[in-house]
């Protein structure tokens, strides 16, 4: 055998640098690692927006249930309809609607409130009115 010429390798054009080796598999880790880690965000995050187009198709199905409904409702009060069955009747007038609040309670400053109540305390007056005339009545005793 042959003994091996240790100059040749001395002076070759390539040497091996194991800093220069050890870096770039660093940076090829840290690449991979930020590749994965991209990966996994862009997957949740295409989840997430999954999710919100799922909500976002039902409730607008919901909508259009419920615009459905108001308009089946709103057709259904028609005035020829109502007329059949002998009510003289039309949809309520801007001041005659009244608005409640989440407590039951009309809402301040409303017409339509102060105009029911005018209304009620004169039908409770006209009540009154023929009761203490019958009352009279029957104290002078002209009751037949």
């Amino acid at each position: 055998m042959r003994k091996r010429n240790r100059k040749v390798n001395r002076h070759s054009r390539f040497t091996v640098n194991t800093a220069g080796v050890v870096a770039l598999l660093v940076t090829g880790f840290a690449m991979v690692m930020c590749y994965c880690v991209l990966g996994m965000r862009c997957t949740s995050i295409a989840q997430e927006l999954q999710e919100a187009e799922k909500d976002y198709k039902q409730l607008t199905r919901e909508g259009d249930r419920v615009a459905a409904r108001w308009a089946e409702l709103m057709a259904g009060l028609d005035n020829k309809k109502l007329n059949l069955f002998g009510l003289d009747m039309d949809l309520a007038r801007q001041d005659q609607v009244v608005r409640m609040n989440a407590e039951g309670r009309p809402e301040k400053g409303q017409i339509a409130v102060a105009r029911a109540r005018a209304r009620m305390a004169s039908a409770s007056m006209a009540q009154v009115v023929p009761e203490a005339q019958s009352r009279k009545r029957l104290s002078r005793g002209k009751v037949r």
